[in-house]
């Protein structure tokens, strides 16, 4: 099992939410409390799902949440994908049609 890690770092105007390893219920709730107090605070987010290999379904409720709100705060909200995204994550998000629901940056 990979080890899991969420780190934030503030960019110029938005902070950028890193997730590494496999991310489950476990490890959601921590990641809808720190996405929905950065957005309280007016900071536009980007989730980094590039070291990311495994989300469930709690993480996927958690960045839909997070997601909903920033719209409703008029603040950006992306995710930001990679060659090193894990293919349960890419899986996921395209069976369920939610890569249509989130804007997708490749980097």
């Amino acid at each position: 099992m990979n080890a899991t890690e969420i780190t934030v770092t503030l960019e110029d105007d938005r902070a950028l939410v890193a997730l590494r390893g496999e991310h489950e219920a476990y490890s959601s709730g921590k990641l809808a409390r720190q996405l929905e107090a950065l957005l309280d605070e007016g900071t536009a987010v980007a989730v980094d799902l590039r070291q990311t290999t495994f989300v469930d379904s709690t993480v996927i409720g958690a960045l839909l949440a997070a997601k909903r709100h920033a719209d409703e705060l008029s603040l950006g909200f992306v995710l930001i994908m990679g060659a090193t995204t894990g293919w349960p994550v890419r899986r996921l998000l395209e069976i369920t049609g939610l890569e249509s629901t989130f804007p997708l940056v490749e980097q």
